[in-house]
């Protein structure tokens, strides 16, 4: 059974996509719409995207990249000059680009797991516990046996 969407829900939703398009951060979206805070804006951000169609997400795509296109186009004699603060903006605007566009290659994460049997663990525990054992009957009487060698306190 579809759930049936309350229109003011709706509304708010569609505010809160025209804001971000209008390059809004999500704090603010949420003081002018009526969100308790930024979480409940990006949530209500979320869902209007899901329900938007591929087409439109297209468009929002397109029209960001061409943002960064400007933005790019305004630092671009800078970068060339290599003032150092422009070469920084457009890295962040080419870092940018890659994630909006899907520029960038997976990332590739090699993970290791270690699986122990009981017996093992078991064993380990006693092994430790040995050793405390050990170093706690190593002190005896007043005398400490320090690296091997015995001395005498006080």
């Amino acid at each position: 059974m579809a759930k049936k969407l309350n229109p003011a829900v709706l509304e708010k939703e569609n505010k809160v996509l025209e804001l971000r398009r209008g390059g809004l951060p999500f704090d603010l979206i949420a003081t002018r719409v009526g969100y308790a805070s930024a979480s409940g804006a990006f949530a209500a951000y979320e869902r209007a995207c899901k329900r938007i169609v591929h087409e439109e997400v297209e468009q929002t795509r397109k029209l960001e990249a061409e943002r960064l296109d400007i933005a790019q186009a305004a630092i671009w004699n800078n970068v060339i000059q290599g003032e150092i603060p422009s070469v920084m903006a457009y890295v962040r605007i080419a870092e940018r680009r890659a994630r909006l566009l899907g520029l960038d290659m997976p990332t590739k994460a090699q993970l290791e797991v270690n699986i122990y049997e009981r017996e093992f663990l078991d064993a380990e525990t006693e092994r430790i516990r040995a050793l405390i054992n050990s170093s706690e009957a190593l002190i005896l009487d007043g005398e400490v046996v320090e690296n091997g060698t015995e001395g005498t306190a006080g």
